[in-house]
């Protein structure tokens, strides 16, 4: 490991965010869902007003934060099934994220998003890990035997 790897992983993991947005982006587009993962992230700073500038601020900087602890997890985890590995975290991340947002912004500042919101951000969250996982193999493993 270099110490440029830090910073290509978080660069990645900031990055791939853009992945989670087009996809949540297209289903809102088409009627699905009500916030953009941008928009959903930006209650964050705003409260109550959604603004895709500053979720993509916002979500750059989670995604590159974990960008660089999913780099540090793998020195214990290793670089065997990258993809799926990725997959994994970010879902986690998912999961734990809705949890917080549900129970401290989401019915308080804002109206309860609908049920479709939940799906779309979870696929916005795969499309996200999927990116990581491949550009990791990609820009930081590709020496390494990944599967």
């Amino acid at each position: 490991m270099t110490y440029d790897k830090p910073l290509i992983a978080c660069s990645i993991g900031a990055v791939s965010t853009i992945i989670g947005e087009i996809i949540t982006r297209g289903f809102v587009l088409s009627g699905i869902g009500k916030y953009s993962i941008y928009q959903l992230i930006s209650f964050i700073i705003t409260i109550n007003r959604p603004t895709e500038i500053v979720g993509m601020i916002v979500n750059f900087i989670i995604g590159g934060f974990l960008g660089v602890v999913f780099y540090y997890a793998l020195g214990i985890l290793g670089t065997d099934y990258l993809v799926i590995k990725s997959f994994a975290a970010s879902l986690t991340f998912w999961f734990f994220s809705e949890i917080i947002f549900t129970a401290i912004i989401e019915g308080r500042y804002i109206e309860l998003r609908p049920i479709t919101d939940y799906y779309i951000h979870l696929v916005g969250a795969s499309g996200y890990g999927i990116t990581v996982g491949l550009m990791f193999k990609r820009f930081l493993f590709q020496d390494a035997k990944t599967n």
